[in-house]
């Protein structure tokens, strides 16, 4: 573990049956504070929890985080469960797994290269109360952007002030195979919780079965 030490996060959920992943990119800022991967998974699902389920049904179950080393590529990978049990506390059911809330992730690179995106499924959608017309209602989007904030008080700062700090990885200026190049990363600088449902086809019953 060092400084600027580069981690692939993962957040492994279930959802009608379905496993759900959400991925995320960080980096070491502070190592003597930070410790390594085990430390990122350890915090992030201590730090994260309780928004984390706060803006989820009650039927999205959420299993463990996994970290990887990528900048040095280490090829292992670490994991920290959610206490067992845990689950959405947010009332209403999500009808699809394919629906999701987006939170943009911005940075100082300008273009699509320095923009990421998270995906989060297992948002209530009932017609009226939680969506309506394609649009993410109040009650949701508040949920959320608590989880956004969360995420951005913990790991969105200036270098050298947070233990890790969330940014954007670019697959682009990666290239396919390790070992990859600290410049495929960016520290994220905001976080915006857009109200447009969209959706992820790879999400949906039966796909990769």
């Amino acid at each position: 573990m060092a400084y600027n030490d580069i981690f692939r996060l993962r957040v492994y959920m279930r959802l009608h049956g379905s496993q759900m992943v959400n991925v995320m990119h960080f980096v070491e800022d502070l190592a003597a504070v930070g410790g390594g991967a085990s430390g990122l998974a350890t915090d992030f699902v201590t730090n994260m929890r309780p928004t984390l389920i706060a803006r989820a049904t009650t039927e999205m179950a959420f299993d463990f985080v996994e970290v990887q080393s990528i900048v040095p590529f280490s090829g292992a990978a670490v994991t920290a469960n959610f206490p067992g049990g845990t689950v959405g506390t947010a009332l209403n059911a999500s009808s699809s797994a394919t629906l999701a809330e987006v939170i943009s992730i911005y940075s100082s690179r300008a273009g699509r290269r320095g923009r990421g995106r998270i995906y989060l499924p297992g948002a209530p959608s009932r017609p009226g109360v939680d969506v309506t017309a394609g649009i993410w209602l109040p009650v949701q989007t508040t949920r959320t952007t608590a989880f956004a904030t969360a995420l951005a008080t913990r790991y969105v700062g200036i270098a050298g002030t947070v233990a890790y700090c969330l940014g954007v990885w670019s697959r682009v200026l990666a290239g396919p195979f390790p070992p990859w190049p600290t410049s495929a990363f960016v520290r994220a600088t905001a976080l915006t919780v857009r109200t447009t449902v969209r959706t992820q086809r790879r999400r949906q019953v039966g796909v990769g079965r």
